[in-house]
């Protein structure tokens, strides 16, 4: 995913998940995603700069 945002001149990569215990959310820390602060229908919205 993030390699073809990179070849289209993208510079971040956005994800959305359910804040909940049991989620997603560490994953996608480990990723290097971090939260925006902004909130999507009731998810967390993170960016990764690529």
């Amino acid at each position: 995913m993030c390699g073809e945002i990179r070849a289209r001149g993208g510079t971040r990569a956005y994800v959305t998940w359910e804040p909940r215990a049991g989620g997603p959310e560490p994953f996608y820390l480990r990723l290097g995603f971090r939260p925006t602060g902004e909130q999507s229908d009731g998810q967390t919205v993170g960016v990764l700069d690529l």
